[in-house]
């Protein structure tokens, strides 16, 4: 009966914990799973595995990467998340009461789930950690339940040896939990787990000498699960170390009589509170809201939602990156000519981002040269975004090299990288469906977007941007005049830097061409801006009556309005905060 009831006891602990876990993962970071994803692509390869498993931790590895693959699909990111903390809750909490029989400690088995949670909040951490912690447990709660202290002992150094190879750094942890275990215990000749810890220390060593592994950091250390270029956040330590205290808490309480009648729920509440406390101060201190946006625009992005990404921008925008997302999703639907001042821009930077070498950045270019013709550029952003990626390259980025060689004719190319995709999982489908455009150009001319962006292709090589963006933007309409989306671009440059002269050299080479046969909406403003008392500038370019009509209210409302400047910015912004007008004056 004891047996049973202790059973429900930890199926409905495990039952609310994966719910509350699962229901504030869903909602906070339903985005970041699917930028996990990205970060590494699993193959269903025995070459693959085998390159995994001569790695200590690689089998720790290949679990988390066979279930982040998952993670493509809605809710399978924060259940399965969410199926991994609970389980290092339910372990931990075996293992407290292996050590307190009342399990006085129940609640405070949270504080590793907690410690976790915090850790996968940043995208730089591997889920193969998790997956180590969890055999740790398995390893722990096997161990201290062998009664006979000389068995116990050979167990723990056969297991040792066993997590530094299936699960990696954790085997450290390992061999101090037990060592710490038989003092608390005071186990006769308990001294003799050092032997463990040495052994531990030696196979390190060992394994760094032949250069499988090239700091120790990432032999002993949680610092194997993270990004081994950056330097981790004190909290990926928090987990490691909330076992010992728990350990040491739980032997320090064991021989204490037990709690009874209010106190019981006493005890229960400040547990409850400290967990809560911990969870709450960590989120607010290692959360990752800042970039939660930028996870959702570029999800958005990869599944084509334009039309949320402009819903996702309205208002005051406070970052370059969410602004070239905006623009970005302006010209894939045509709009951007006649729409971009309708949202809120700051400048150049955010049509055309600074490539700061950054996966994040890398990734948000090659959209957008692909977006804007510019296929050169767009496989090189995708490739250095590729070899850039923490885990085994990006599955998206890796498409984007199948679709840009088969633009180029490059069938060789886009095949290795389709035989790739065709190993996966979530893109097996996506590359065999490419493979029928492989050595067939007739293929390709009936694909509308693969056709479309081989139109775009310069007719001689050059070095992309030499001459600066706008030169290369020129080229791109010029060799594909429906292209509309280079000279918009290139127009919207000089708008958002305010410059007046080269937009006037764009104008007149290319207006009435089949490159620009008519104005954009905003440059027709600005041709009334900038010939603001030439009315006959205005008809050479085809501004209509509408355009001029709003121009002579604008400026009857600066002029009626000349000694407020200080409020003139709010006046204007409701009637005309979505003209170049505005923004030219302004901003």
């Amino acid at each position: 009966m004891n047996m049973k009831a202790g059973l429900y006891k930890y199926l409905l602990y495990g039952c609310v914990v994966w719910g509350v876990l699962f229901g504030f993962l869903q909602y906070t970071s339903e985005y970041h799973f699917y930028l996990i994803e990205q970060q590494q692509l699993f193959l269903w390869d025995r070459y693959y595995w085998l390159e995994e498993l001569v790695v200590p931790g690689g089998i720790a590895t290949l679990l988390a990467e066979f279930l982040v693959q998952f993670f493509l699909l809605p809710y399978a990111g924060a259940a399965i998340t969410a199926l991994l903390l609970t389980s290092a809750g339910i372990g931990t909490a075996l293992l407290l009461k292996k050590i307190v029989s009342a399990n006085r400690l129940f609640l405070l088995s949270l504080l590793p789930v907690v410690s976790l949670l915090l850790i996968h909040l940043d995208f730089n951490y591997r889920v193969s950690g998790t997956a180590g912690y969890l055999l740790l447990l398995v390893a722990l709660n096997l161990t201290v339940r062998i009664h006979r202290y000389g068995m116990r002992l050979l167990t723990a150094g056969i297991l040792a040896v066993l997590l530094f190879y299936v699960a990696g750094p954790v085997f450290l942890l390992f061999a101090g939990m037990m060592f710490l275990y038989e003092c608390c215990n005071r186990t006769p000749r308990g001294y003799a787990m050092l032997l463990i810890c040495a052994e531990v220390f030696l196979l390190g060593i060992w394994v760094v000498s032949l250069s499988r592994i090239g700091e120790f950091k990432f032999i002993f250390l949680p610092d194997g699960y993270y990004h081994p270029k950056l330097d981790p956040k004190p909290v990926l330590y928090f987990a490691w170390l909330a076992l010992p205290i728990l350990l040491l808490l739980a032997f320090g309480i064991r021989n204490r009589k037990g709690l009874s009648g209010k106190m019981v729920w006493v005890s229960a509440g400040a547990q409850l509170l400290l967990v809560a406390g911990l969870a709450g101060w960590g989120i607010r201190t290692y959360g990752d809201a800042r970039s939660s946006r930028v996870k959702k625009l570029d999800y958005y992005v990869r599944t084509e939602q334009w039309d949320l990404i402009l819903k996702e921008c309205e208002g005051e925008l406070s970052n370059y990156l969410y602004m070239c997302y905006l623009n970005m999703a302006l010209a894939q639907k045509g709009e951007l000519g006649n729409r971009m001042f309708a949202y809120d821009q700051r400048g150049a930077s955010g049509l055309i981002v600074p490539w700061n070498k950054t996966h994040t950045v890398s990734i948000l270019l090659s959209d957008l040269y692909f977006v804007v013709g510019d296929i050169g550029l767009a496989q090189q952003m995708a490739f250095e975004a590729y070899v850039g990626s923490s885990g085994k390259g990006n599955p998206r980025m890796l498409q984007r090299l199948v679709e840009t060689n088969l633009i180029y004719g490059e069938y060789r190319v886009a095949e290795k990288y389709i035989a790739l995709l065709e190993k996966s999982w979530g893109y097996a489908r996506w590359a065999q469906e490419k493979r029928g455009f492989l050595y067939h150009d007739e293929a390709v001319a009936n694909d509308s977007v693969l056709w479309k962006k081989r139109r775009d292709l310069p007719k001689e090589n050059f070095l992309s941007q030499i001459y600066g963006v706008t030169e290369d933007l020129f080229r791109l309409a010029e060799n594909n005049p429906s292209n509309r989306t280079a000279i918009e671009y290139a127009g919207a440059l000089y708008l958002l830097n305010k410059e007046h002269m080269p937009f006037i050299e764009l104008l007149e080479t290319y207006y009435g061409t089949e490159v620009l046969p008519e104005l954009p909406l905003h440059f027709q403003e600005a041709v009334v801006s900038f010939w603001e008392n030439e009315p006959a500038r205005w008809d050479d370019f085809g501004v209509s009556t509408p355009v001029r009509q709003r121009f002579v209210e604008f400026k009857k409302q600066v002029l009626a309005n000349r000694h407020n400047s200080g409020a003139l910015p709010n006046l204007l912004r409701r009637s005309y905060g979505n003209t170049y007008w505005f923004y030219f004056m302004f901003k």
